[in-house]
């Protein structure tokens, strides 16, 4: 026998109705959007359920499609869940393996040299493209000349170059990282932008990590990202000072 309820007398089903989800409450992902995560889905679910019309109650298909979609919801941010973590371990498992460099010869792209124990302990290569004039210049960390080296006419080729730690006085500069830059002039008197790539060629001494988790080799005084490491070397790489 069914019952007739009255306005005063609503079924017991509808004498506790949960909160309604307002635009504050519901959770959000950043300060513009907003995203209805799985607690809120089962939440407004569970009302839909509690608050339903017992004469047009809801239909079974309409359930059955609405769990579906709580159940891809849950295996989503599951899936999400997962991918974080392997993300991270992926992360650790490459940070520990960049450790292994610490003591090996690399060679990376860089312009820098360093000084420690008032010895260089950098040497670098130069790649030229086409023959032209050359000069090096070292400067220190405030830009300020420490030394030059005119070469002359420098046909295209490979180059090492090693400073002896000195300025132009013959006085060994203190411990840091030093800059070197080239100026190339080809025999039509046009000052090169491209063409001439320099290297360095020294040991890791450290390996540390940058704000985002990622390597950062130290040769000595100089830091340079793992990206810029081109190459791991055996042996000390050896050269004539110029």
């Amino acid at each position: 026998m069914a019952v007739i309820y009255s306005a005063d007398n609503p079924p017991p089903a509808r004498t506790t109705v949960l909160e309604a989800w307002t635009e504050k409450t519901v959770p959000v992902t950043d300060g513009s959007e907003r995203q209805m995560g799985k607690d809120a889905f089962l939440t407004l679910l569970l009302t839909q359920l509690q608050n339903q019309d017992p004469f047009n109650p809801m239909e079974d298909t309409e359930m059955t499609a609405q769990l579906a979609q709580y159940s891809q919801l849950e295996q989503l941010t599951n899936l999400n869940t997962n991918v974080t973590s392997m993300s991270g371990y992926i992360q650790a498992q490459n940070q520990f393996q960049t450790l292994s460099l610490i003591g090996k010869q690399v060679s990376a792209q860089s312009n820098l040299l360093s000084v420690t124990g008032g010895a260089v302990d950098t040497s670098a290569q130069l790649e030229l493209s086409e023959n032209c004039n050359l000069k090096l210049y070292v400067l220190d960390s405030s830009g300020n000349q420490v030394r030059m080296y005119d070469w002359g006419l420098t046909e295209a080729g490979t180059y090492d170059f090693v400073w002896d730690g000195k300025n132009t006085s013959g006085t060994k500069v203190p411990d840091g990282a030093y800059q070197f830059q080239i100026t190339a002039t080809n025999l039509a008197g046009e000052t090169l932008t491209e063409g001439v790539t320099p290297t360095i060629n020294g040991q890791v001494s450290s390996v540390s990590f940058d704000e985002s988790g990622q390597p950062v080799v130290h040769i000595g005084q100089v830091q340079v990202a793992l990206g810029q490491v081109m190459e791991i070397l055996n042996t000390k790489v050896a050269s004539s000072e110029l």
